[in-house]
């Protein structure tokens, strides 16, 4: 949530808000002053720069895992991961699109020829994310560690 108020209740509404994702550059002054689209690319910036932050901690921690055999960036075990609910959060590449099935029991991935219509992989394997109470996020396949159609943080090993 992005707070546009001026000064005096900006400061007041931090004070007493309880919501955990309000993020801390505040539109300042008057919103009523300004238009919709003001205020909206005013927000752009504030949200781009969010983005950019929490990618970057996200790659972070995902050499850290690496490091420790819980991060991957194959479609194959994280397909696994993702049925076992072993995946912590994962990037997916909000342009690709990788046609296939991932097996109910085992996750285990048939890919399709290239061109054939029918389920995404990459989509299937963030709604069992999703579903584990996993964390996804939409990113640009540049944000991805090896540019690859995902990159996932296991929650243990597997």
């Amino acid at each position: 949530m992005i707070l546009a108020a001026a000064k005096p209740l900006a400061s007041i509404y931090r004070s007493v808000n309880t919501y955990p994702h309000l993020v801390e550059p505040t539109l300042s002054g008057n919103p009523d002053e300004s238009t919709d689209t003001e205020l909206a690319a005013q927000a752009r910036t504030v949200i781009d720069d969010v983005n950019r932050r929490d990618i970057a901690a996200w790659a972070g921690l995902f050499a850290t895992r690496e490091n420790q055999g819980r991060a991957t960036t194959d479609v194959v075990h994280a397909a696994r991961a993702a049925t076992a609910g072993a995946v912590d959060s994962m990037l997916v590449d909000i342009d690709a699109v990788v046609p296939g099935t991932v097996d109910d029991m085992d996750g285990s991935v048939t890919i399709a020829e290239p061109g054939s219509s029918g389920a995404d992989v990459v989509d299937e394997i963030a709604r069992r994310v999703l579903l584990a109470g996993g964390r996804v996020l939409g990113v640009r396949q540049t944000d991805i560690p090896g540019r690859k159609p995902l990159a996932a943080i296991l929650r243990y090993p597997a």
